[in-house]
């Protein structure tokens, strides 16, 4: 009506000036029933009934003509608003980018492929990196239609998810798919990001597969007991086990994630 062109059809952007609009990835029918689950109230502006502006005038008596013609306000949102999220430069200053990031399996499960898309997008920009390609987002999510373990990769990263576990994106830069440094003047084993004093009689190793551990009086393979933790598999060939006089006696856990404890051995002894 004003003679407007294309930038007076859009409005701000999922992620747009470092600020994030999460609600915009869902749909107005799901908008109302977060609110209404969640009890929020909605205060509503007493000028917004009133005639007497022209935005009200053409929600109160040229929308619903549209509306009733079949027009479609989401589709249209995204006729103006590019589906590939921007990439922010911040003034040539790098930010170090966090070495991972999760993603809730109950959403990429529900949602529809375009807000999943979305979804992993925001996600894959928080690491530094590109949106996915459709042919690549199609594999991924048909394997999450599986319900099963898998491993994907592209260029840029790992997508891992065991049966149960959240969507693991690992950026093939993260230090925790780098091989461990092993200082063995001074016993310090290096990985992840993580200092580690280790007993002078033990030798540092990678790749668990094969090996087993003693506990409960029971030999164990330790590729299973790195499932059972849900080590996401490209971390578990990097993940360093201690091994002395030929045996594993120590699974470094807590060098991945500081909540887990180690796996000992029965007859592992820390030398102090």
């Amino acid at each position: 009506m004003r003679g407007g062109g294309w930038n007076s059809l859009r409005t701000l952007g999922i992620f747009e000036n470092n600020r994030l609009r999460p609600l915009l990835l869902f749909s107005e029918s799901d908008r109302k029933t977060a609110l209404q689950i969640g009890e929020w109230p909605v205060f509503d502006d007493e000028s917004n009934d009133s005639p007497k502006y022209l935005r009200n005038r053409m929600r109160l008596e040229v929308l619903p003509i549209l509306l009733r013609e079949g027009i479609d306000p989401e589709k249209i949102y995204r006729n103006f608003h590019d589906q590939e999220l921007p990439r922010v430069l911040a003034n040539d200053r790098k930010e170090e980018a966090p070495e991972l990031q999760t993603v809730s399996r109950q959403i990429l499960e529900k949602e529809s492929g375009s807000v999943c898309k979305q979804i992993l997008d925001l996600h894959l920009k928080v690491l530094g990196l590109h949106p996915l390609n459709t042919s690549f987002l199609n594999d991924l999510l048909n394997k999450l239609d599986t319900r099963v373990s898998f491993s994907l990769e592209n260029k840029e990263a790992w997508f891992w998810k065991s049966v149960s576990s959240d969507l693991y994106i690992l950026p093939k830069k993260a230090d925790c798919l780098n091989s461990f440094q092993f200082d063995p003047e001074k016993s310090f084993l290096r990985w992840n990001g993580k200092t580690k004093r280790i007993p002078k009689n033990c030798i540092p190793t990678g790749d668990g597969e094969g090996e087993r551990i003693l506990l409960g009086g029971i030999h164990r393979d330790v590729s299973e007991i790195l499932r059972e933790k849900e080590i996401p598999l490209p971390v578990r060939k990097m993940l360093p086990i201690l091994k002395r006089e030929g045996k594993t006696v120590l699974v470094c856990l807590r060098m991945w994630d500081a909540r887990l404890d180690d796996v000992r051995s029965d007859d592992f002894q820390q030398d102090h």
